[in-house]
């Protein structure tokens, strides 16, 4: 309103009045605006905190390939996390998967490392939905040989938070991990180039905030 005022009174009288008028008016404006871009950046950013997740579950691990069984053994499993709030309702991160199971006079094992995106419905809800793309290994070892199968492999999941305090949450969950079409190794030798694992758990995970 001050600077609409002034443009009024600049169209009265001489020029040479006018003239620094205006520039009496250019000066003010400036400063106005000097004031304002001062003020906003002096506004505290939001926040955007890192949660790290820790979760133990019990899990079926399998190695796929066209000529595999692709049967699941049971064993534990567990995820570890890392996730940092990219909008609303929407959260980034990158997990490591992991399963082993020991019988039989061998050792299985998957590994797996996927960025992730957790996706809540409700922004402020606690349901939210899990999906990644990463790469996954299987390993088979006994004394006399050992199997590997790497693949890309996708990841799905759904978790439900239950708030234990404001920075904390105990998440039950389940995710499915699966791959194919990678390398299968045996003692180093190519076995085939469509290899792939699975890897079904569900179990409860802490969240940190």
């Amino acid at each position: 309103m001050v600077i609409f005022r002034g443009l009024r009174a600049v169209r009265a009288g001489s020029p040479a009045i006018r003239h620094m008028r205006l520039a009496t008016l250019l000066l003010a404006a400036c400063a106005t605006l000097a004031t304002a871009s001062v003020a906003v950046a002096q506004r505290p950013a939001t926040a955007r905190r890192l949660s790290t997740t820790i979760g133990v579950s019990k899990g079926a691990g399998a190695l796929t390939c066209p000529f595999c069984s692709g049967e699941g053994k049971g064993g534990l499993a567990g995820v570890v996390g890392v996730e940092l709030p990219f909008r609303t309702g929407l959260r980034f991160g990158l997990e490591g998967e992991w399963w082993l199971h020991s019988g039989g006079g061998s050792t299985r094992s998957v590994l797996a490392a996927v960025p992730v995106v957790h996706f809540y419905p409700a922004a402020s809800g606690p349901l939210f939905f899990k999906l990644g793309l990463g790469v996954a290994r299987f390993s088979a070892s006994s004394d006399e040989e050992e199997l590997r199968s790497t693949s890309l492999s996708g990841l799905v999941g759904v978790g439900y938070e239950f708030r234990l305090s404001s920075r904390s949450a105990l998440i039950p969950y389940v995710s499915w991990l699966n791959g194919n079409r990678g390398t299968m190794r045996l003692n180093g030798a190519l076995v085939t180039d469509l290899g792939g694992v699975s890897l079904l758990q569900y179990g409860l995970a802490l969240s940190k905030r």
